[in-house]
């Protein structure tokens, strides 16, 4: 009889500490922690991606509502412009190329995104039009 009470005690207490744990989770999760799962090495989340200054060609084209191809060709009217007509008087689309890779600066995609809506520009295929 002794040996029921002693398991029976035993079953409660480990109830009670599962019930405990289970509202200490909770409330950590409502707090704003989350558990993070470890991501493959080299694996960006989408937070770390939003936080980088730099994106690559296709986090702009996303960035910009755009395919990857519009954005290059945005890149192609634009320096056809600086070949033929000599210096390009509004703001180009800010790049750097490391290797075969384009990436871009949020922050300078932004302003560029401001001064080509102001000059109203148009992009038809790889040409500018309207300039």
């Amino acid at each position: 009889m002794k040996n029921n009470y002693t398991i029976l005690g035993a079953a409660l207490i480990l109830g009670l500490c599962l019930v405990a744990s289970s509202f200490v989770i909770g409330d950590r999760i409502r707090a704003g922690y989350e558990m993070q799962l470890p991501t493959p090495a080299g694996a960006q989340t989408e937070s770390q991606a939003e936080d980088h200054p730099l994106m690559t060609l296709a986090e702009t084209a996303r960035f910009l509502r755009l395919s990857e191809d519009q954005v290059k060709n945005i890149l192609k009217a634009e320096n056809a412009m600086l070949r033929n007509d000599g210096p390009f008087g509004g703001t180009k689309l800010p790049y750097l190329k490391v290797d075969s890779e384009f990436l871009f600066s949020k922050q300078q995609v932004t302003v560029w995104i401001l001064a080509a809506s102001q000059e109203h520009r148009v992009y038809l295929g790889e040409k500018l039009a309207g300039n």
